[in-house]
């Protein structure tokens, strides 16, 4: 999203919402790389100039619908801790998410489950969690925090995608215990 320099206005939050519901939308029914800025504002009532003082392109509104999502989860929120616990909440979070919004990721998926949105969304989370995590992972081993939190990410997303983009019918236990087996770290299981 563009810089805003001044506090985004009321107004402001309703052309925004109104661009990242377009984009839900339209993602139900197409890929997002069919997805153009002219289908957005149609379906959000706003010529594209608006479009245009928000939004770089259909990535760049991508971007904040991805923001959205991660505000959902609150990562932010998450205190200083070993990696382990970390790894644990952030898969919780995102599980729970994409459990509840079941029947709108089945109607994404249809369209999307190759090509840029999973991909971005991974990529997306990782520099998220780099930015606020990096600084709240204690690390023992002699590893940077940096690949310890790619680490922790590209394991969330794989078992995420396992279950629910490849549609392996797991229970929220299940999917941690592969997440801990997988990621390999020994006393995991034991973290709660």
């Amino acid at each position: 999203m563009k810089q805003q320099t001044k506090k985004i206005t009321r107004g402001a939050q309703r052309t925004l919402s109104a661009f990242s519901n377009a984009m839900s939308q339209a993602l139900t029914q197409q890929s997002f790389e069919a997805v153009t800025v002219n289908n957005l504002c149609q379906q959000a009532n706003y010529p594209r100039s608006t479009f245009y003082n928000y939004f770089e392109d259909k990535y760049d509104l991508l971007n904040y619908c991805f923001s959205l999502i991660v505000a959902e989860i609150h990562l932010n929120e998450l205190a200083i801790g070993d990696e382990g616990q970390i790894l644990l909440t952030c898969f919780d979070r995102l599980y729970d998410l994409i459990d509840q919004h079941k029947a709108y990721v089945a109607k994404v998926l249809v369209h999307n489950q190759d090509g840029f949105l999973l991909a971005g969304f991974t990529n997306y989370a990782q520099q998220v969690g780099q930015k606020l995590l990096v600084d709240k992972i204690a690390v023992v081993q002699e590893l940077p925090a940096e690949l310890v939190v790619a680490h922790c990410f590209a394991t969330i997303s794989m078992v995420l995608n396992w279950v629910f983009v490849k549609q392996n019918q797991l229970t929220k236990q299940d999917a941690r215990l592969y997440l801990v087996r997988l990621y390999g770290k020994p006393g995991l299981a034991e973290t709660k």
